[in-house]
């Protein structure tokens, strides 16, 4: 009978950390699984934080050294955002993942995070190994502002009602108190309101899209795919010409902006599958 090998445990707990060595100091992050390991780096969507990630990360443990950042301005990194375009953005990364001692990870981006993620491996291509980009802002496509206008513009537990309900798809309502909860408790700070504002107000002043160059796919080296929910309202599902052609896509039935939330389980489903190849 053929002996079997029980995996080895994660190397690292789950920790939460800040570091006060970056120049828009604090870096808030989590991390947690392989010190050993390849590392899966995950950003978050405007107005969340490191925490969203919470339904997938365990599934991760035994095999990454994970790191989810809580991005400029949310949670409880430093509040400064510079201009709020991509350019600070990925500067603000590269250093951070500098400090992290990350050579290069794989990179799971949701929204404004996919966004991001996207501007590192044009910038800093050699960074990134792999890119999943969930929901992803910025590839052209119509971006509906009025919610999230007036959620930052007068923050209340209605308005953040309302925004959590327009994220969410029909089907996950029961959803919506929780999110609702979170999303007023992000902007009870007056600095981090003021920082979401000037990224969504960046985003609207030079559009919301990438430079065209920036999708040209043919620039990138790493594989990619893209997760969708057919109900997402804020970031539509482009068409396939805005994505390149040799991509995974796939589009989750039932799911609004928020797949990693709404739909934990099939997102960390194509997540490992994906990683199985990029690896």
């Amino acid at each position: 009978m053929t002996a079997v090998t029980a995996p080895k445990a994660p190397s690292r707990r789950l920790s939460l950390s800040l570091n006060s060595d970056h120049s828009c100091a604090p870096l808030s992050y989590l991390e947690m699984g392989r010190a050993d390991g390849p590392v899966l780096v995950f950003l978050h969507g405007l107005g969340a934080d490191c925490l969203a990630w919470h339904y997938c990360l365990p599934a991760f443990m035994a095999r990454y050294r994970i790191i989810a950042l809580d991005l400029p301005g949310h949670g409880r990194s430093g509040h400064e955002v510079g201009d709020g375009d991509v350019a600070f953005m990925t500067g603000w990364l590269d250093e951070a993942l500098t400090l992290l001692k990350v050579t290069s990870a794989h990179v799971v981006g949701h929204s404004m995070g996919a966004k991001l993620a996207l501007g590192l491996a044009h910038r800093h291509s050699e960074r990134v190994q792999s890119l999943s980009l969930i929901a992803p802002a910025g590839l052209g496509g119509p971006f509906h502002y009025e919610t999230m206008d007036a959620y930052l513009a007068a923050p209340s537990l209605k308005t953040a009602h309302d925004l959590a309900r327009f994220l969410v798809a029909d089907s996950h309502a029961q959803m919506v108190p929780a999110l609702a909860q979170a999303l007023f408790e992000a902007v009870s700070n007056p600095e981090r309101q003021a920082a979401f504002a000037k990224l969504l107000e960046t985003a609207k002043t030079f559009g919301v899209a990438l430079s065209p160059e920036w999708r040209d796919w043919t620039r990138l080296r790493c594989p990619i795919q893209f997760i969708w929910g057919d109900q997402d309202r804020l970031t539509p599902l482009r068409e396939a010409a805005y994505l390149p052609v040799d991509a995974a896509i796939h589009v989750l039935p039932d799911v609004g902006h928020l797949p990693h939330v709404e739909a934990g389980a099939m997102v960390v489903a194509r997540l490992k599958a994906f990683l199985e190849t990029a690896v």
